[in-house]
């Protein structure tokens, strides 16, 4: 029996001791943002005009009962003090949406003692004076403040507190994602056509035993791939120039392997190299351009990279004249429909949402045409 209510004192005590005190005696919000934070969750504060307009409403409706509770000398009197009482709340209540801290919810507490008091105290005197029928005496106006202190304080501070824990639970989810995302670029990465490799150090194998002299310009070729590729994995975005560094190893090795097969074109003017995109994008498209247009290809075949600059992005294009996309989806990676193509959709739509999208379609004298659409606007043109 001793041992039960030791168990019962220990866990009421334990529950005690975890009882959140700012929710307790209401001392408000519980997580504080740095400033990075706050740029961050300033995007997601803003009020749209349906919300003002719903504001403006009730604005209007507390100036109506004002006006209805008062007596009817004072009732356009008691419409405007309804109006700018509840404008003023609604001005507080924004500026706490936008930043639920401890300093505006307290400031917040003190507007609306200041607010309630100097308004019910103004209408008991004022009426008082007038003796109007129905008028109110200070003690009523005193009592009638203190309701509107508790009602303003408590509605505040839900709201301070709700928002407080939906922007933390925002920056959770949105911390989440990044890595997620930066997992996804990762795993993107290391899924740069692993057979490319494979295939490569099996061409150089072969040519080593047969003492082919290509295998060490291949192994000076694949090196230099390596060296340029790998480090530049680790990053969220890179320069379009740095991804086309890229893209020029991996041709340089694919240009010893198929010989006089390949012909390469890259047209991409200096100005464009500073547009930023999420790491292998642009190797993703060239790889599946080299697998799926140029290998099953008889003869000759032409790789082409060119770019075309519009008002607010930048079109960048990877062409090449194989066998194009086939009328019935029965390959689904050349559809556009493969992991690679999958993920970088995916980080293209995480990174910059609906100003960047990758599409396949078919040449008009044949091949396939990867068009990446990327951001690029006045301001960073002349920037750049």
């Amino acid at each position: 029996m001793t041992r039960n209510w030791k168990t019962r004192l220990q866990r009421a005590w334990a529950d005690v001791a975890g009882l959140d005190w700012h929710l307790v005696f209401m001392l408000g919000p519980r997580h504080k943002f740095s400033e990075a934070q706050w740029a961050l969750l300033d995007q997601r504060s803003a009020i749209t005009p349906s919300v003002k307009l719903c504001a403006w409403l009730n604005a209007l409706l507390m100036g109506v009962l004002a006006a209805w509770q008062m007596p009817a000398p004072l009732q356009l009197g008691g419409f405007v003090v309804g109006v700018l009482m509840a404008l003023a709340l609604l001005w507080l209540a924004a500026r706490l949406w936008r930043r639920p801290t401890m300093r505006t919810l307290y400031l917040g507490y003190v507007w609306v003692c200041v607010m309630a008091f100097v308004s019910t105290f103004l209408m008991g005197i004022f009426s008082g004076a007038m003796r109007l029928e129905g008028s109110i005496g200070k003690e009523e106006a005193g009592q009638l403040a203190l309701v509107l202190v508790l009602l303003g304080v408590a509605g505040i501070w839900v709201l301070a507190m709700a928002r407080n824990e939906m922007l933390a639970g925002w920056l959770r989810e949105h911390e989440q994602q990044q890595q997620a995302l930066a997992l996804a670029q990762q795993l993107s990465s290391a899924q740069i056509q692993p057979h490319f490799l494979f295939n490569s150090l099996a061409s150089l194998q072969h040519w080593v035993r047969s003492r082919d002299e290509r295998a060490a310009t291949l192994l000076d070729a694949l090196t230099a791939y390596l060296r340029a590729t790998l480090p530049l994995f680790n990053r969220q975005l890179l320069s379009l120039g740095e991804e086309l560094e890229a893209v020029r190893q991996y041709l340089a090795v694919m240009q010893v392997r198929l010989g006089q097969r390949l012909q390469v074109q890259i047209e991409v003017p200096e100005a464009v190299a500073s547009v930023q995109l999420p790491p292998a994008l642009m190797l993703t498209l060239v790889e599946n351009a080299i697998e799926h247009g140029v290998v099953p290809k008889l003869g000759s075949a032409l790789l082409r990279i060119e770019t075309e600059q519009q008002d607010q992005s930048l079109l960048v294009r990877v062409i090449d004249d194989g066998p194009g996309l086939p009328e019935a989806p029965a390959q689904p990676v050349r559809a556009g429909r493969g992991v690679g193509l999958s993920n970088s959709r995916l980080r293209l739509a995480q990174t910059y949402g609906e100003a960047a999208r990758l599409s396949l379609r078919n040449a008009e004298q044949g091949g396939c045409i990867a068009e990446l659409q990327l951001p690029w606007s006045p301001e960073t043109r002349a920037a750049s």
